[in-house]
């Protein structure tokens, strides 16, 4: 991607709509916008006016001009409101296209306004996030994030960093006369402090990561334990198939709803048994498989047959998960009276699950509704790295070692937050992370 290319995309889904929006940015886009609307608005003014290219009117069309550096890129930039035709947005791209403009690359506009420091990396993964946020606890998340609330905090460590390695690199210079610009006292305090606030961020990200993934739960039990039923019920059609015949359910079937503010899948699997059917036995295995990478498990039990030592070794596979054992077919039998009893075909005891379900989300996976976090591997390994430089740091101060072994370390943590929100970042991490957006952003 080059910097003083001019470049054009839609900025809106394609297919019909009541508009359309195509952007132009770079420094033709001024000039490309003067040819087409045969005049030049001022700048962040909207004018109505018909798009013409070769004497032929493509449009009449709403168009705003930015001047750099007051625009989402920091570059000149144009925006035009088109009718939501395809063919009309296609016929317009393809004019300024003929006037020096190039098709953007994915995320080619984010990158550009990071690049001319209007965003910065945290901020415009957020714009991603928000763009294919499903819930609004998502959407609030990207938004804290896109408004700097993560970014600032990191900023703050980082610049607490760079005081204390200033003063060290001082010492280190004037160390013949005997200068001393800061104790080892006052920076053990404070490396001790950014540590702190690091290891708070890092906390985050088991949450953060749920909240803009959404989160997987399993639905275990023995055949004929009501789980194709439960599903059914949960996503309120017959998404499974439901028969009194066992082993009916042998492959994986998903389906996704939101509970606690996010996206959960929920999987219908094979009922779990000894079983010399060869396919039988892979569904099974495969169930396994699905509730060891799960986020819950739903674990039922029949409860006119309830519970044998079958279920208690199936549930003593999973003991670091998290597992709502539900007795099901209440209609038809009680359940002991201390666990959660449902009847997924009369829908007895379903709002007790969903409430069941939405405390656990909300109360253990989702990010608290004011609080930014980390989302994803990238932040989250930064944000380690930073951690694993600062507990060095503290153990070559604790050693009595050198104030240069101590600056190295130092800057090592630096840099991580650094790579965290862009300050210091490389290319192939920039082509990673925008290779992922939607040609318009």
């Amino acid at each position: 991607m080059s910097e003083i290319d001019t470049i054009v995309a839609p900025a809106t889904a394609v297919g019909r709509g009541a508009l359309a929006i195509v952007r132009i940015d770079g420094p033709r886009s001024a000039s490309i916008l003067e040819a087409l609307a045969g005049q030049l608005p001022e700048e962040r003014q909207a004018i109505h006016t018909s798009i013409c290219n070769d004497g032929e009117v493509l449009d009449d069309c709403v168009v705003i001009r930015y001047a750099a550096p007051r625009s989402f890129t920091g570059n000149d930039l144009v925006e035009l409101t088109l009718h939501g035709s395809p063919v009309v947005v296609e016929r317009v791209i393809a004019a300024a296209v003929s006037l020096g403009a190039r098709i953007a690359e994915p995320g080619e506009f984010t990158e550009r306004a990071v690049l001319n420091g209007k965003l910065d990396l945290v901020q415009a993964e957020s714009i991603a996030d928000l763009v294919n946020a499903r819930t609004a606890l998502q959407s609030k998340l990207s938004l804290r994030n896109l408004s700097g609330e993560l970014s600032d905090k990191a900023k703050r460590i980082r610049d607490s960093l760079l005081l204390v390695i200033s003063r060290l690199e001082a010492a280190l210079d004037f160390s013949e006369e005997g200068y001393q610009f800061i104790s080892r006292d006052d920076a053990r305090a404070q490396i001790e402090s950014a540590l702190k606030e690091i290891r708070s961020i890092a906390e985050t990200y088991r949450r953060g990561r749920a909240t803009r993934a959404g989160l997987s739960a399993v639905i275990l039990g023995r055949p004929n334990a009501g789980k194709s039923t439960l599903l059914n019920r949960l996503v309120g059609s017959d998404r499974a198939i439901v028969t009194p015949v066992p082993g009916t359910t042998r492959d994986i079937v998903r389906e996704t709803i939101e509970v606690g503010g996010l996206p959960v899948t929920f999987a219908d699997t094979a009922g779990l048994r000894d079983s010399e059917d060869l396919v039988e036995g892979i569904g099974i295995e495969r169930a396994r498989e699905a509730a060891r990478n799960a986020d819950l498990i739903l674990y039922l039990v029949d409860a006119s047959r309830g519970a044998d030592k079958s279920d208690s070794a199936e549930l003593a596979r999973f003991p670091e998960k998290e597992v709502i054992e539900i007795y099901t077919k209440r209609d038809l039998a009680a359940g002991p009276a201390d666990r959660l009893s449902i009847s997924a075909t009369s829908g007895e005891g379903m709002d007790d699950l969903i409430q069941r379900l939405d405390s656990i989300v909300r109360d253990r996976f989702a990010v608290p509704e004011e609080a930014p976090a980390i989302v994803n591997e990238r932040q989250r390994a930064a944000v380690a790295e930073s951690d694993a430089a600062l507990v060095a740091a503290m153990e070559s101060l604790a050693a009595g070692a050198d104030e240069q072994f101590i600056v190295v370390d130092l800057y090592r943590a630096a840099n991580a937050l650094g790579a965290l929100t862009g300050a210091i970042t490389r290319d192939d991490i920039l082509r990673e992370i925008f290779s992922k957006f939607c040609i318009g952003k």
